[in-house]
């Protein structure tokens, strides 16, 4: 093939794959419109405007929360606007359910220019941003084409359900997947600082959301597997950087003892929040516990992580770079495994894992896998064909192909006796 026709073929899938995202989302945009989106992102964003209107520092507090819910609903009756989402989502939210971190109160903030509407319109279009360029990051440092993860982000946006619910209630799972799409494009390739840039990285991802709390240990045992001790310390460097300069900025802006009023609120969700399998908690800790089995989540976690530990230590690896790529995906799909705590839309963290076995040289039963599971995890096809409505039934198949994802990427790594990565 000559090299006119490379670029011309190559400038055709673009064209393809652009198109057909624009298409996709023109449609999402559409959809977004609706009064019910951004019920997460509501409870986000009235913590900052509490802050800046009240000089509100108790957030996690249960008079903090009635402070911040009496603050909304009058914001809804004093505040024209046309869609109406923020007097729908004030009166949605009852109650004010602070359990995020205060970075992540103080990041959104920062973003905020006081108008609901515009904050989350810029949100969900930053998220949805960083999601598709997150997977045609992925797919190019998997050897494929970055066209190949934007058609492949659209297909996403247009069928699956756990994405559709993250868009819709504009939580950060977009964002999650865009920086562990980021810490693995600075780990792709050598260099001055880049291991420090991923360890910060990875170290402001776990304070934005600590679902991710296993990546970066996760990594750093990949990296001692690989004997790799300079980028190690290089990695722990950043990540501690990166964490104090977080705890830095949420202590700064809802007072010193922010983080261990947090800390103090993380056991009591079921108080104020309804955490059942019919309202979306797709937990397999859930599940058995709903029928009166034993708690599980704390099992289930720390389980994972020592298989996960073994696979990255014990494993054949074709390079350093699949080692470590497989250790960041895991610590996605360990947040979705493990918690009992399991929203639909956490299950947008396993899209790292489940194109793994879709790179070049994987083998075909491996795609075959990966495809089987992605396409249970779409939800919306699976719901289309068998008009199975029950969340019980929902929550097992998700949790199925969940486990089935990870067999399929980490069963051909693994090997009786550690084989050395090709540097």
């Amino acid at each position: 093939m000559t090299e006119r026709r490379q670029l011309a073929l190559s400038l055709a899938r673009w064209v393809a794959a652009l198109a057909l995202l624009a298409a996709v989302l023109g449609t999402v945009w559409v959809g977004l419109r609706a009064r019910s989106a951004g019920i997460d992102y509501y409870q986000f964003w009235i913590v900052g405007r509490a802050r800046a209107a009240l000089d509100l520092r108790d957030a996690y507090s249960d008079q903090g929360r009635a402070r911040m819910a009496e603050l909304g609903r009058r914001l809804a009756r004093t505040t024209a606007q046309a869609t109406g989402r923020l007097e729908f989502c004030a009166y949605y939210r009852e109650t004010v359910e602070s359990f995020a971190t205060p970075f992540l109160y103080a990041l959104v903030s920062a973003a905020s220019t006081g108008d609901y509407d515009t904050d989350l319109r810029r949100f969900q279009a930053a998220s949805i941003a960083a999601f598709v360029a997150a997977l045609a990051a992925l797919c190019a440092l998997l050897g494929r084409s970055a066209a190949a993860g934007v058609a492949a982000a659209a297909l996403l946006c247009a069928l699956s359900d756990p994405l559709g619910s993250d868009v819709r209630t504009a939580n950060v799972g977009e964002l999650q997947v865009g920086g562990l799409a980021l810490v693995l494009a600075l780990r792709r390739r050598e260099g001055a600082g880049l291991a420090f840039a991923a360890g910060a990285v990875l170290a402001a991802l776990v304070a934005l959301k600590p679902t991710l709390a296993l990546a970066p240990a996760l990594l750093a045992l990949a990296l001692l597997a690989e004997r790799r001790l300079r980028p190690l310390l290089e990695l722990a460097g950043g990540a501690l950087a990166g964490g104090l300069a977080a705890f830095a900025v949420g202590a700064h802006f809802l007072g010193a003892r922010a983080w261990l009023d947090w800390l103090g609120v993380l056991g009591g969700l079921e108080r104020v929040s309804d955490i059942s399998i019919a309202r979306g908690n797709f937990s397999l800790a859930q599940w058995v516990s709903e029928r009166g089995g034993p708690g599980l989540g704390l099992f289930l976690t720390a389980g994972l992580a020592l298989a996960a530990g073994a696979a990255l230590w014990l494993g054949s690896f074709e390079s350093r770079f699949q080692r470590e790529y497989l250790a960041i995906a895991l610590g996605g799909a360990i947040a979705v495994l493990g918690p009992e705590l399991v929203w639909l839309h956490y299950y947008v963290l396993l899209v790292p894992l489940l194109l793994f076995p879709l790179r070049p040289g994987a083998g075909a039963w491996q795609a075959a896998g990966a495809l089987a599971c992605a396409l249970a995890l779409l939800g919306l096809p699976l719901r289309a064909l068998t008009r199975v409505e029950n969340p019980e039934i929902a929550a097992l198949v998700y949790v199925f192909a969940a486990w089935c994802a990870v067999l399929v990427a980490v069963a051909p790594r693994v090997s009786l006796t550690r084989s050395a990565s090709v540097r």
